[in-house]
């Protein structure tokens, strides 16, 4: 008898390669959380892969939430006190073993306006309580990446039922209303519950870091040598965070180096060399110079250089040569003041917008994002040689000034026309303000870029200008 005669009559045959967990999981990946969950019914052979896939990544506590019963939420919290004391625990165990990211966000957006969503004071104690009732179990067992936005110092302490010894990559950002006591505090229990195999943490205080939160960062940090990410954008440098491994490095620059950056880079090249992403935050009183960025020629597996600076600092064509050179794989490259008032110790230079030419010469094709303190004024015609990035997706200028001059525009404007892609028809004029997490290369959280007044207009010139050369050319081909 054959396969297909053994069918219970109404059941559609699944295809052998549909049985591959490999495959199942890249085809569930695809599909959105009804469609996962709808493929967990289908067979016995799909339910665990389905439901692995549903699991892997929570952004939201609900889901675990609405595993121990019927809990409600109201305006003050979660309601604990029908539902839970009897919620089905074997349940709850067998869905979040499966869960490999958690994120909390402390701010939740509806179709009405904004509104707070916070986990209730005493979600801990009863969580915690099944901890102790399961010997030990830990609430998220196999989780390896956490990220935690609080907006109050409850939403802040509400992090540590979810840590466990599996944690890889953790992620806090204190906003709005979180102490400096309550972010000291919660590092120092981090300090203890972190496993010390963690690869990457990244820790955004509400505002700048004190005394006390930077002594409690560097003890997160001195006793985990493995990290290949870390970001303390708010957290002055030190020795602890030298790492050998590090690939990713976000932090402040630190006086100690007597407001030196070329002594500063030298340290930091001698000590991790691999680093590939790099931005860090200069106070006003830096000396930035071309010469003081030659030691990072050494870390020849950069890819992003974010350096955030007061001033203007000048890029010789020779400079961009050798740093083209330098960093074969650069895709990001930022040395584009987003100060708006420069000190006036320091040199005021600009790199002459015509120096795009040997950028787009120099630079490899991986050159995605760039932006450079540019001196838009003596701009030719057209570059010469004619030179075009072939795949950059993202230019800005900063804080540079722009003469509002019809000429002026005309000017730039036919350059940049030539210069760059034409899937660039924007041009960010970036002010850094008090948001000093946020690199040059990111939006607002309203999604939006800041943009000048000035270059704003130029922007729109320049799509006018773009669509205008498409109508010259069919006007000549047709004469």
């Amino acid at each position: 008898m054959r396969d297909e005669d053994r069918r219970p009559a109404g059941r559609p045959s699944v295809p052998a390669v549909l049985s591959i967990s490999e495959i199942l999981t890249c085809i569930f990946r695809d599909l959105d959380n009804a469609s996962r969950a709808a493929a967990a019914r289908v067979c016995q052979t799909w339910v665990d892969v389905a439901l692995d896939v549903l699991w892997e990544k929570l952004e939201s506590p609900h889901p675990i939430m609405a595993l121990l019963g019927p809990i409600r939420f109201h305006e003050d919290g979660w309601d604990w006190d029908t539902g839970f004391p009897d919620g089905d625990w074997t349940r709850f165990a067998s869905y979040t073993k499966r869960v490999r990211s958690f994120s909390y966000d402390g701010r939740l957006y509806d179709h009405e306006g904004f509104t707070e969503d916070h986990l209730a004071p005493d979600v801990p104690a009863k969580l915690l309580y099944y901890v102790a009732t399961n010997h030990g179990a830990y609430l998220l067992p196999r989780n390896r990446k956490l990220q935690w936005r609080a907006s109050t110092d409850n939403d802040l302490q509400m992090i540590l039922p979810f840590t466990s010894p599996t944690l890889r990559e953790v992620d806090i950002e204190a906003q709005w209303e979180v102490s400096s006591s309550a972010t000291s505090r919660l590092l120092c229990t981090l300090h203890a519950v972190l496993p010390h195999d963690i690869v990457s943490l990244r820790v955004v205080p509400n505002g700048e870091m004190g005394r006390e939160l930077e002594e409690e960062i560097t003890r997160v940090i001195s006793i985990r040598r493995n990290l290949r990410v870390l970001q303390l954008p708010a957290c002055l440098m030190n020795n602890a965070m030298f790492i050998p491994n590090l690939r990713v490095l976000e932090a402040a620059f630190d006086s100690a180096w007597n407001s030196d950056p070329g002594a500063f880079f030298l340290h930091l090249s001698d000590n991790c060399p691999l680093v590939e992403d790099l931005r860090i935050i200069f106070p006003s009183d830096s000396m930035l110079t071309v010469e003081s960025i030659y030691s990072l020629f050494r870390c020849f597996k950069l890819r992003t250089l974010d350096l955030e600076y007061p001033g203007r600092v000048d890029l010789p064509e020779k400079q961009i040569r050798e740093m083209g050179r330098a960093w074969r794989d650069m895709e990001a490259f930022n040395i584009s003041s987003r100060r708006v008032y420069a000190s006036p110790i320091l040199p005021r230079n600009e790199t002459p917008l015509a120096s795009l030419v040997t950028f787009a010469q120099a630079f490899s094709p991986k050159l995605r994002k760039l932006a450079v303190y540019v001196n838009p004024s003596n701009v030719p015609l057209h570059p010469t040689p004619s030179i075009c990035f072939p795949n950059l997706e993202f230019f800005s200028v900063g804080t540079s000034q722009l003469d509002y001059t019809e000429e002026a525009f005309r000017r730039v404007i036919r350059f940049l026309g030539t210069v760059l892609p034409p899937r660039i028809d924007y041009i960010h004029s970036d002010v850094l303000s008090y948001d000093w997490s946020r690199s040059v290369f990111k939006p607002n959280e309203d999604g939006r870029w800041a943009t000048s007044a000035t270059w704003n207009t130029l922007s729109e010139m320049l799509q006018s200008y773009r669509k205008a050369i498409p109508m010259k050319r069919e006007g000549a081909l047709a004469s």
